[in-house]
């Protein structure tokens, strides 16, 4: 089978129904926590299961290790929050080495930002965007991970902007 046509995907392609859709040279890696998310997806039979047992979806569980590297990129590019299912599904193309087919902006933000090869359905252009907690009294960015300005105490907020990276 061909690399190009092995993805790992978030839970929103399914919702889609991308790989209901797709010829069966095409295979989906999705992890448990993803799974959890999907398991109720039904189309007239138990279309999912069907897909995991002809191996067009194939569910890995990711490293606990990759998962950490996920989330002190995800703490450097700035406080996006992603779910635990979401750091899954990049850790797992970063293990397997390969891309991530979503539409899931903050996903794919962290995605990019760790030099993965990612597909957006529908979206042409993304600009890689950093989030910075800033004072809106002080006009001071937060170098530390507090809610609250060290200078002044007012509430800091989060700004983003176009990464340079």
């Amino acid at each position: 089978m061909d690399l190009h046509n092995k993805i790992v995907t978030d839970a929103n392609i399914f919702y889609m129904g991308l790989p209901f859709l797709t010829t069966a040279e095409y295979t989906y890696y999705i992890t448990p926590q993803i799974f959890d998310e999907i398991k109720h997806i039904k189309k007239n039979i138990d279309g999912l299961d069907f897909l995991m047992i002809t191996r067009k979806v194939i569910m890995i569980q990711a490293s606990d290790e990759i998962i950490s590297q996920v989330k002190k990129k995800e703490t450097e590019v700035g406080k996006i929050l992603l779910s635990h299912a979401d750091r899954s599904i990049i850790a797992l193309a970063l293990q397997l080495n390969l891309p991530i087919l979503s539409t899931d902006f903050s996903l794919v933000n962290i995605a990019k930002h760790l030099s993965l090869k990612v597909v957006t359905p529908g979206k042409k252009n993304f600009t890689l965007r950093i989030a910075r907690k800033y004072c809106s009294i002080c006009r001071k960015s937060s170098t530390n991970n507090s809610d609250f300005c060290e200078n002044c105490g007012n509430r800091l907020v989060i700004k983003r902007s176009k990464s340079q990276a």
